[in-house]
């Protein structure tokens, strides 16, 4: 070892710190290596009197820290995989070093060179994790063999990356055994110095440093360095400064893991640069420098976008050790950062910053930093961590406009300007936001959401990976934090209507991949299972999901992602419609309009693929593992007809090399075959009860964004520094992603087929396609012109759509996105969907222009997208071990709605007039004979007392069966009753309803109300049961896969149809 002493004086400060003590109390770590490669070594003393054999007792160990925070400590074997230390003896005063197999040879030199003894240590392709495995990030330790608890020496601590790319040598003055890690026990030395392994002699501490002193140079500060743009003025070309610098501040804060290095602080005055510089040194650092006054020698260098000093030998000249750290300086906006927060941000590089409520003085609102991602795993940088964002979240740039469009640019642009992340320097173990230690410990209360305001979170600002990030330095409690939108436990959907009305919402619910499959249910006959990986995390899926379904409350429901394995006792859109209903069990007709009735439940639609007549395991929608689904209240609505309309295929030519060999990728797989497919629509007409109305409802999930399509590799051989082979296309500079050619054309099938169908007509579902892309300007409008390509070597079944050229689609098909009505309306945000840090609307419910009279609300619940991922119900990456994972919830799991899927639900309300028909008798459905008959009086002569009476005709043969009930009335004027009558059979009436007004002292007979009387044409029907029916679509002749069928249902025999039990 370098800067020695000698053994005796070691032993000698020994004694008298402490009784001498024998046997492994002697034995301690005295060197560390982890440098280049396998450079990798322990150096292990013997500083008593006598030798010390390793009977297999005790052992060598490193612990390593998982994602999750468990520590998992690994013993270090041989190459024949025995304990490395077994059979080892160590004489007085000598060491032994375990060195790691494929070290190189400098390092086994020096051993040789210091006459010392060594034993190799295993690599990981022959004991695994019982290898030379450590790294910088890992504790490494002696300690029982049986109880690795019980440790004897110990250097480093576990996920807190305190020794890469380093050499520790023991100081004489800590000569005695350390239980704990203590970095004042260790000389620290540059990466891969190794000249003292196998050496005896224990360290002494360096004399300090005076670089500045003895530079004679003038002290500059942080300011000068940062100068006043995004480039430190004192590098006049390339990326480092020609000259070296002296830099002099307050070390604010510490950096040991994200970067390696100090901060410094120091203010000139100047409000236009900024007053802290990172320090780069791969020298110790540790917290006991916050608030010392150092002065720095070294180059100055923009690394990737931030300015730093490296401290020239990883040296510093403490000019005042007792001082304190400086307060955080208020991160505030000034005139001259002009539209841009970015200079913001640069104006404050290297900063310790605080988070205000008020950043910009000059306006009227408080500007705040905004949650645009909540705290989740990060797989680009593949650390825990959460985003943030100036004055409002990011939205995804073809939200609010159309894609390609300038605005659109201009609005990535300035995503980009707003975008703040929020790190740690340590990385953040799964479930746990250090700087928010409320969150962890009672989830449940003290969330996070994206859109709310973040103040007093403390930090230094920095650059790296192309964004400005703070990296958290102090707590902050939930008084911290602002719910802009807040969690709501119902949707905030007004579908409040005047009394001669009524409402029917609709809603989409994605369920996220929901597979029965593999916990009891049937098979999938298309693919595997893509949800839940253990019984334990599919009934915390389904519970979440039912949680939702309930708290929509809406009367038809469309479902995306549901597995596809047919609509028997067994498939999952059973057990999910069986587990919703189960909420719904008062029985009682009086409790009829209580939300626990039974009069709730639903039933789901069903198609009978196959052609036996039974509904069963074997029906599908499309070739999917995963389609939509279909529920409805049959207590407010009757289905008429149903249809599955199938989407476009695409059968185009494989992107090829210029030989004519495929692109495959890193796996070997096939980069873009040509063929590609989407999802079928399942649509379903619907009659509206107490109306004469009908309303056709489709569900869609159309291609998604993630792989490519034909479209997205034209032009490939010419894109700059692109890799066929691994790289992501380079032709969606749109920010549409990909496939958005073929969306175009399954827009375009869907807006036509539905036209067929007429009528009233709704579209929900996921169009993976924000709300001004060009899919959704097919079915809404396209008011700016932009030509609208469809993809090319389309089908429809086996039927060609478009050909080798495409299409080029003229028409739009003038739909309303009543959301983004209701929204704009409201002056709010439509969005449904969060990826990465923007968020946006994938989730859409159009109506025909003939429901826009209808339309009372629609609004996005943000249960899913707001929400951290931390709160679903998949089980990894929550702080568990891999055993708690499969038997015990996580600490985030609750029976809630809550990241219940990754889509927020989507609803509507439409309005009704009670006896609405358009010349179509009104529905009134009957369950058990039973039925409530409205009758608005829309008259202002009713009186408290007037008798309300129902007849019909043709009057029931048989009279005593028939309940026709009379109402008094309770209050004057305008007025809804309702007449619960029961007895009537199912056909067609005209029934009339009247107010009398009984007789009195002035009127001797009773009188008929004027302007009371109702008379309406009917149609009693029994209301559909919550078993699934069957509605075959009427034959067209196109001999689909209803074809034979629909002509059994034209010839009176659909009734043949049945659930298999």
């Amino acid at each position: 070892m370098n800067k020695k002493v000698t053994l005796l004086s070691a032993a000698i400060a020994s004694v008298l710190a402490a009784p001498a003590m024998a046997g492994i109390n002697d034995i301690i770590i005295s060197e560390y290596v982890e440098g280049t490669g396998d450079n990798r070594a322990i150096e292990i003393l013997n500083t008593g009197s006598t030798p010390f054999t390793f009977n297999g007792d005790q052992a060598l160990y490193y612990a390593s820290k998982s994602s999750s925070g468990s520590i998992h400590n690994n013993q270090i074997y041989t190459p024949e995989g025995t304990p490395v230390l077994t059979g080892v003896t160590i004489q007085p005063g000598k060491t032994i070093v375990v060195a790691h197999t494929d070290a190189k040879d400098a390092l086994t030199n020096a051993i040789k060179a210091n006459n010392a003894e060594s034993v190799v240590g295993s690599d990981y392709n022959q004991t695994k994790y019982n290898s030379m495995n450590f790294s910088g990030d890992d504790a490494v330790f002696i300690a029982d063999s049986s109880n690795a608890n019980n440790k004897y020496d110990v250097i480093g601590v576990s996920g807190e990356n305190w020794g890469t790319d380093k050499t520790y040598r023991r100081l004489a003055t800590a000569a005695a055994p350390l239980t704990v890690h203590n970095p004042k026990a260790w000389l620290v030395k540059p990466k891969d110095t190794v000249d003292g392994l196998g050496d005896p002699t224990l360290a002494t501490e360096e004399a300090p440093a005076t670089p500045c002193s003895d530079s004679g140079m003038n002290r500059l500060y942080p300011g000068d360095i940062q100068g006043e743009g995004f480039k430190s003025p004192l590098i006049t070309s390339g990326y480092i400064s020609n000259d070296e610098y002296l830099v002099q501040g307050i070390v604010s804060a510490v950096s040991t893991s994200y970067k390696k290095g100090f901060f410094l602080y120091a203010t000139d005055g100047k409000e236009l640069t900024s007053d802290g510089v990172f320090i780069k040194t791969d020298g110790q650092v540790s917290n006991d420098m916050v608030g010392q006054e150092v002065c720095v020698k070294g180059f100055v260098q923009e690394e990737y976008g931030q300015t730093q000093v490296i401290a020239t030998d990883d040296k510093w000249e403490t000019v005042n050790a007792s001082g304190s750290q400086p307060k955080a300086v208020d991160l505030k906006r000034i005139p001259s950062d002009g539209q841009y927060f970015r200079k913001t941000l640069e104006r404050h590089e290297g900063m310790l910053v605080r988070l205000t409520d008020n950043m910009d003085e000059s306006t009227k609102e408080n500007e705040t930093m905004r949650v645009s991602r909540t705290f989740s795993f990060d797989f680009d940088s593949y650390r825990n961590n959460m985003v943030l964002s100036y004055k409002r979240p990011n939205m995804q740039p073809n939200q609010e406009h159309v894609a390609g469009s300038e605005d659109s640019i201009a609005q990535h642009k300035q995503n980009n300007d707003y975008r703040l992340y929020v790190d740690t320097d340590k990385s953040a173990s799964n479930g746990h936001i250090p700087y928010y230690p409320d969150f962890n410990s009672k989830p449940d209360k003290n969330y996070i959401r994206i859109n709310d305001s973040i103040t007093g979170l403390e930090g230094v600002l920095v650059y790296a990976h192309s964004n400005y990030r703070l990296l958290a330095t102090n707590t902050i409690t939930s008084k911290n934090i602002t719910h802009n939108t807040d969690r709501k436990s119902k949707p905030e959907l007004n579908d409040s209507t005047e009394s001669d009305k009524f409402a029917i919402r609709f809603a989409t619910q994605n369920v996220l991949n929901y597979f029965n499959s593999p916990f009891g249910g049937a098979s999938n006959q298309h693919g595997d299972n893509r949800g839940a990986d253990s019984e334990l995390e599919f009934q915390q899926q389904q519970a979440k999901i039912v949680k939702a379904i309930i708290g929509l409350d809406a009367d038809v429901v469309g479902l995306m992602e549901i597995e596809n394995n047919g609509f028997g006792n067994y498939s999952a859109i059973t057990e999910l419609v069986k587990a919703i209903n189960d909420n719904y069990y008062k029985e009682n007709y009086k409790d009829r309009n209580k939300s626990e009735s039974i009069h709730n439940k639903y039933v789901f639609v069903g198609f009978d693929s196959d052609g036996n007549t039974v509904l069963d395991e074997f029906d599908s929608v499309g070739s999917d593992a995963i389609s939509s689904g279909l529920l409805y209240r049959p207590s407010k609505v009757s289905l008429e007809q149903a249809k599955i309309i199938p989407m476009p295929s695409q059968q185009a030519p494989m992107i090829t090399y210029e030989d004519g060999s495929a692109i495959t990728g890193k796996k070997g797989e096939i980069r873009e075959s040509g063929k590609n497919y989407q999802r079928d629509t399942i649509a379903a007409t619907f009659r509206i009860h107490n109306t004469g109305k009908k309303v056709t409802v489709s569900v869609n999930h159309l291609k998604s964004k993630g792989s490519t399509c034909w479209e997205d590799w034209q032009g490939w051989e010419t894109w700059e520094k692109f890799d066929p082979k691994e790289d992501d296309v380079k032709s969606n500079q749109d920010f549409q992603g990909s496939c958005e050619n073929f969306r175009v054309a399954a827009a375009e099938q869907l807006g036509k087929e539905m036209a067929k169908i007429g009528g009233d007509r709704i579209i929900m579902g996921d169009m993976n396609s924000y709300t001004h892309e060009d899919p959704m300007l097919v079915l809404t409008s396209n008011p700016t012109g932009k030509t609208l390509k469809a993809a090319r070597d389309t089908f429809i079944g086996k039927r060609p759509q478009f050909g080798e050229n495409g299409a080029i689609i003229t028409d739009s098909y003038g739909y309303i996105n009543a959301v983004s009505l209701k929204d704009a309306e409201n002056k709010k945000m439509s969005w449904s969907y969060s990826y990465n840090d923007e968020i946006g609307s994938l989730d859409h419910v159009l109506i025909s222009p003939s429901l826009k009279k209808h339309l009372l609300d629609a609004t996005d619940w943000h249960i899913n997208a707001a929400e951290s991922t931390l709160y679903d119900y998949n089980q990894g990456r929550k702080g568990l071990s891999s055993s708690e994972e499969k038997t015990t919830p996580h600490n985030f799991y609750a029976e809630t709605p809550y990241r219940s899927s990754d889509h927020d639900s989507a609803i509507m309300a439409l309005g009704y007039g009670y006896g609405e028909a358009d010349g179509a008798p009104v529905l009134l459905a009957t369950t058990s004979g039973r039925m409530d008959v409205p009758y608005s009086i829309n008259t202002d002569k009713a009186l408290i007392g007037d008798i309300a009476e129902i007849s019909f005709s043709p009057e029931p043969e048989d009279m005593s069966k028939v309940a026709l009930p009379t109402m008094k009335l309770s209050k004057n004027g305008k007025q809804l009753v309702e007449f619960d009558v029961s007895g009537i059979e199912p056909g067609n009436y005209t029934v009339t309803m009247k107010l009398v007004r009984p007789s009195t002292q002035k009127a001797s007979t009773s009188t008929t109300v004027a302007g009371s009387e109702v008379s309406m044409q009917v149609e009693v029907a029994k209301r559909d049961s919550t078993k699934p029916k069957v509605v075959i679509p009427p034959y067209d002749g196109s001999g689909g896969s209803f074809g034979i069928f629909g002509l059994l249902s034209l010839l009176g025999l659909g009734f043949l149809r049945k659930v298999k039990k």
